[in-house]
């Protein structure tokens, strides 16, 4: 079924725009369904051409544009990923699998029936979890007991009340020549954006790549680092031990960020810092000297 027709049955509304995809107020996707339930996005969405419908309060309906078409609801998010979500369970499909003979995979690991897509020289760990939805580069390895492809965590309350997560339908794209050690989890993207680990990228254990992540080329991630949803980081990118980026965070090119430290703001390109919160590591060092001498 159509999303256009999907979405008129389970509103019980009458849809005219054309509709092919469900999206936040950044799809990249044309003839997106969006939701509107902070007023503060109207510009965001007002500002995308990709957004031809939008779920919204009455309230709020005269904040966005005349070529966008308004649906009223009660409650516009729980509309959206509701309708999302039971659209996903429906009528969401993968490929068939599609994995090169030289791979290696251990006997061990999982992969799942449909939706993989495995390149050449490929080694799949011990216990490793290959779930749908999941392209792997040449020459590149899993470590034992990695799940790549997991739900990521986008909690929303349904039409109901009740509490659940929001279905992941798109991808998580590893590149060539990138190394992932043991119990690595890498969750995939959703509504129009993938997650993305660029070639020669390095992960230590334990680490967490949320939703909708894009690395680029060259990255080192020691243990324990965790990267919040949505984020944008450059190549060359070093991560310490235990340190974590909030969601929707850039990281540029040749950025550092050091052990321990928590960023919630965005880091230049060659900016080195450290600390929770992160800033400035010379501004750290500084801050740590007069106290010291004070």
């Amino acid at each position: 079924m159509k999303l256009k027709n999907f979405v008129s049955e389970f509103l019980n509304v009458t849809i005219k725009n054309d509709i092919e995809y469900t999206g936040m107020a950044d799809s990249v996707r044309p003839n997106t369904i969006s939701f509107l339930d902070n007023p503060k996005f109207a510009k965001d969405i007002n500002r995308n051409p990709n957004i031809s419908v939008v779920l919204v309060r009455e309230k709020d309906a005269a904040l966005l544009q005349g070529n966008i078409e308004t649906v009223i609801v009660e409650d516009p998010k729980a509309a959206l990923f509701s309708l999302h979500n039971e659209y996903c369970k429906k009528y969401l499909t993968y490929k068939v699998n599609k994995i090169a003979k030289s791979a290696s995979i251990h006997a061990s690991a999982y992969i799942a029936p449909e939706g993989v897509n495995i390149g050449e020289n490929v080694i799949i760990a011990p216990n490793a979890t290959i779930l749908c939805g999941v392209e792997i580069g040449d020459n590149t390895t899993i470590g034992p007991n990695s799940v790549i492809g997991e739900e990521g965590f986008h909690v929303f309350k349904d039409l109901n009340g009740i509490k659940r997560i929001v279905q992941h339908d798109g991808f998580v794209k590893i590149g060539n020549n990138v190394d992932i050690q043991a119990s690595v989890t890498i969750d995939k993207g959703f509504m129009g954006r993938d997650t993305i680990i660029g070639d020669e990228c390095k992960l230590d254990n334990l680490i967490h790549i949320s939703h909708r992540v894009h690395i680029g080329k060259g990255c080192y991630f020691a243990s324990y680092a965790c990267i919040g949803g949505s984020c944008d980081f450059g190549s060359n990118v070093w991560m310490g031990p235990k340190s974590v980026v909030a969601n929707r965070i850039t990281v540029a090119n040749n950025a550092r960020i050091l052990i321990g430290s928590v960023v919630i703001n965005n880091i230049r390109q060659n900016e080195e810092v450290s600390g929770n919160f992160a800033i400035k590591h010379e501004k750290h060092l500084r801050a740590d000297a007069r106290d010291m001498f004070c």
